[in-house]
């Protein structure tokens, strides 16, 4: 009876715990058309063969932050296998996007979420030129528009949507519909919240964005992307997702203060074609080992961390946020300060 009932209680702790992904890989790009858009793309694979994609867009002109666009796609994943160093995933339709789009400049704040109840019908989607308003009627036109299943090959840290081995190839699209993805959106959602950072360093500039999912049983999934770019090119794509508790505050002037407290858990991918630094860090694998190499501050630089806490204390210390009350806008600093 001893033995049924610790084995039921290990049960039961393995099915609470929170799912982490066991590989990412990211890709930054700058397209010019009209405006300059800084994108970067993370996908990452988690178990029972479920996809999260993750898709950060700043559009920049007139010298400023035009819009800040955040698009979390879940689905489900099949492994084709690698060839010349090169591994190919199927990503199938969407089952569920989360999608946020805000501009200060633009004057909208648009919030979708296809997993929540409370997601109504018709909604606006962010318009592809000025003025225009587009609108989807249902789920499935949300997830045509957002959750489109596609191709994806990647090499040690990094993805490309067109398969490197073909000089042909093209972005493939798949039709073929996801399964459950129950084992990441096992959480109801409380808020998904955006913002941006734009700096300059020298001849380089840095194109940041933040966002926010906190759910309904007080965890955080915290996300900072980021695109480095000078001399006409990606320097650089690196994004880091903390995941912990976090804690409400009381709302003052429009704002709520949200806590997130000391992080669980750190997944980091640091990649450069032109840097030549690969590095990938995941405090939940079991696979990582240590030291780990971090990314360095300067050129030339190497720092190491030696442990875990090492990562977390680096990448996952415990930080407070603003939310505002009306929309999906969210500041890293006090705007009541």
């Amino acid at each position: 009876s001893l033995l049924a009932a610790t084995a039921l209680l290990s049960c039961n702790n393995a099915s609470k715990k929170e799912a982490r992904p066991n590989e990412s890989f990211v890709l930054g790009e700058k397209v010019t058309n009209g405006f300059d858009y800084y994108r970067t793309y993370q996908v990452s694979f988690y178990d029972n063969n479920v996809y999260e994609l993750l898709s950060t867009q700043i559009t920049y002109g007139y010298s400023m932050n035009l819009g800040t666009q955040v698009v979390a796609a879940y689905g489900t994943y099949a492994n084709n296998g690698s060839e010349d160093g090169i591994t190919t995933y199927t990503l199938n339709k969407a089952a569920e996007v989360v999608l946020s789009s805000y501009s200060k400049a633009g004057g909208f704040n648009i919030l979708i979420n296809t997993a929540s109840k409370d997601q109504t019908y018709p909604t606006e989607l962010p318009a592809s030129g000025e003025g225009e308003k587009v609108y989807a009627q249902n789920k499935d036109d949300v997830l045509n528009a957002y959750g489109v299943g596609t191709k994806i090959y990647t090499e040690k840290n990094t993805l490309s949507f067109k398969d490197p081995n073909d000089a042909e190839g093209e972005k493939a699209v798949v039709t073929d519909a996801s399964g459950s993805v129950k084992s990441v959106l096992n959480k109801e959602f409380n808020q998904v919240r955006t913002t941006a950072t734009i700096e300059t360093a020298g001849t380089m500039e840095i194109y940041s964005v933040y966002h926010l999912h906190t759910f309904k049983n007080g965890k955080y999934q915290f996300f900072k992307t980021s695109i480095t770019f000078g001399y006409s090119m990606v320097l650089g794509t690196s994004v880091v997702t903390t995941f912990g508790n976090d804690e409400y505050g009381t709302s003052e002037d429009g704002y709520t203060p949200v806590t997130l407290k000391k992080a669980d858990d750190v997944n980091l991918n640091s990649y450069s074609k032109a840097g030549g630094f690969n590095i990938n860090i995941n405090t939940a694998s079991k696979d990582q080992t240590y030291p780990t190499e971090l990314p360095a501050s300067g050129e030339g630089e190497k720092v190491y961390a030696q442990n875990k806490d090492d990562v977390i204390n680096a990448y996952g210390q415990e930080s407070v946020v603003y939310t505002k009350d009306t929309n999906n806008e969210m500041s890293l600093v006090n705007p009541n300060a």
